[in-house]
């Protein structure tokens, strides 16, 4: 009797562990039933359509490269497994990850990685970031291998096909023009609908070589207005902000003050500068371009105007590129930038222009930096006149030269320093020519040109040292402040986190229910 009593003891005590490792086990999954659907409001539009090189931003998860970058910026595999150069680092045979579809179901195999590229070659103004301009040949090798032939040396191609770098699509995507028609990329979501001006939706990739995301639908919500974006948060319209730029500091007190929203930070590559018109007085003088950099108080404006949030520019550009920046730089000394402008601005002030982009004032507060700026420049002589432009005006305007200085974003998206060099401090550079800089000194395209081609990384490094010095000399432009993004979401909103290139993890969030 007492047998059969322990026994049925026994089973109780075994039946409620069963019972409690289903339960258990099954926690997630059963805060994770119901419609799982994330709407996040950002301040500009993902959508880019069929003229520039990807049809929708990164951050919406549709595409991948072959590369990506981690938290130290180095290149990581992605659709890529290895990358191995030959000696003169002049071809790079890719071997691809197996087992990879793209949205129309077609695999991703050598074949669809040449056509992608040559999309690049044939088309080169869907080559945004010049990432293929010495491409000779491109060609499969085998079903899963690549290989790149370039005219000059590429020790920087594995950094060079990350992210927007090298964005790799079906060859259903893209016609005869190379513009992308159907975005069939291999991301975690594909590309479902959008309405003009008003929001974007992808829908989940059951077959993502990464695991099928929780998420079954996201829609970016296009609201260009900061204090709508924290008000449609604050109602549940929307149930995250981000993006780089989509929460203003002077937001957060706001956001850690209500119990039902999640405040969230994070340090990203992007990097705001003053841009100088180095072609016209007065800032054809370098001691004036000087002076202005040694007035900025760094430290001052990131803890009054940004709250802390943000990192005072001593680097030319993001410090997470620590194989590359030289510190210190950059600094404060308004008694020298007094002796630099004085003999220059004796009479009559200079008349200044400072135009800034009422698009890129939403997310960041450009607007009280300039009317800081415009207050301290008085103290060199400077009478400034500050001119809101939205976006297509503001671009034209400093095309063609017609403002003196500006306030801009940069991202280093590929972690190469050429990518900022390249493009700002060469004369020839895309950013420096469309930005209206100007900006021409043979001894900086030398160096530009060398460094990039540079295969020895002790004298890479130097090169780059070398040409940090020199535009902390000249100042063509100058570094105001790192960025820490802000963004946040309602608190049943998981896992949704923004890494260094403000891309958001769409693959592992997920909505508590």
């Amino acid at each position: 009797m007492r047998c059969k009593k322990s026994a049925v003891f026994l089973f109780l005590i075994l039946f409620v562990m069963v019972c409690l490792f289903v339960t258990g086990c099954g926690a997630e999954d059963h805060l994770q039933t119901g419609t799982q659907e994330l709407v996040i409001g950002v301040g500009r539009d993902f959508y880019y359509g069929p003229e520039r090189s990807v049809f929708v931003h990164g951050s919406t998860g549709v595409w991948e490269s072959l590369t990506y970058l981690n938290e130290n910026m180095e290149p990581m595999p992605q659709l890529a497994e290895k990358l191995i150069p030959d000696t003169a680092n002049k071809t790079w045979t890719v071997y691809l990850r197996r087992g990879v579809k793209f949205h129309d179901g077609t695999p991703l195999n050598a074949e669809a990685v040449v056509k992608s590229v040559k999309r690049f070659k044939k088309h080169p103004k869907f080559d945004s970031y010049g990432t293929f301009m010495h491409l000779v040949d491109v060609e499969a090798v085998s079903e899963y291998e690549v290989k790149f032939t370039f005219s000059k040396p590429e020790p920087a191609f594995p950094a060079k096909v990350a992210y927007h770098g090298c964005p790799i699509f079906s060859p259903q995507s893209f016609d005869a023009e190379g513009k992308i028609i159907n975005p069939y990329g291999t991301g975690p979501f594909k590309f479902a609908e959008y309405k003009k001006g008003e929001a974007l939706v992808v829908t989940c990739n059951n077959d993502y070589w990464k695991g099928k995301p929780k998420l079954e639908k996201v829609t970016f919500k296009v609201i260009p207005d900061p204090s709508t974006r924290l008000a449609a948060l604050k109602t549940g319209e929307i149930q995250a902000v981000a993006d780089v730029g989509g929460i203003l500091p002077e937001q957060a007190s706001a956001i850690k003050e209500d119990d039902n929203l999640v405040l969230l930070s994070q340090q990203v590559t992007t990097t705001h500068y003053i841009l100088f018109n180095n072609k016209k007085q007065p800032f054809n003088d370098q001691r004036l371009r000087q002076a202005v950099s040694l007035l900025l108080d760094r430290s001052q404006l990131v803890r009054e105007i940004l709250d802390g949030y943000g990192e005072p520019a001593d680097t030319i550009f993001t410090p997470q590129a620590r194989t590359w920046v030289v510190e210190g730089l950059w600094t404060t000394d308004k008694n020298k930038a007094r002796e630099l402008a004085a003999p220059l601005t004796v009479g009559t002030p200079h008349k200044i222009v400072f135009v800034i982009n009422s698009a890129l004032a939403n997310r960041w507060p450009y607007k009280p930096i300039a009317e800081t700026l415009q207050s301290e420049l008085k103290d060199l002589g400077f009478e400034v006149e500050l001119k809101i432009l939205e976006m297509g005006a503001w671009k034209e305007a400093l095309k063609h030269g017609e403002f003196d200085m500006t306030l801009t974003p940069y991202t280093l998206m590929t972690g190469d320093p050429d990518f900022f060099f390249g493009r700002w401090i060469h004369s020839q550079g895309q950013m420096n020519i469309c930005r209206g800089i100007g900006y021409s000194n043979p001894a900086a395209d030398k160096l530009v040109e060398k460094a990039a081609a540079e295969q020895d990384l002790a004298r890479r490094q130097q090169y780059y040292r070398d040409l940090q010095h020199l535009v902390a000399k000249d100042v063509p432009l100058c570094p105001v402040y790192h960025d820490v993004s802000l963004y946040a979401t309602r608190k049943e909103v998981r896992d949704l986190e923004l890494d260094p290139f403000f891309k958001p993890s769409l693959d592992k969030a997920w909505i508590e229910k």
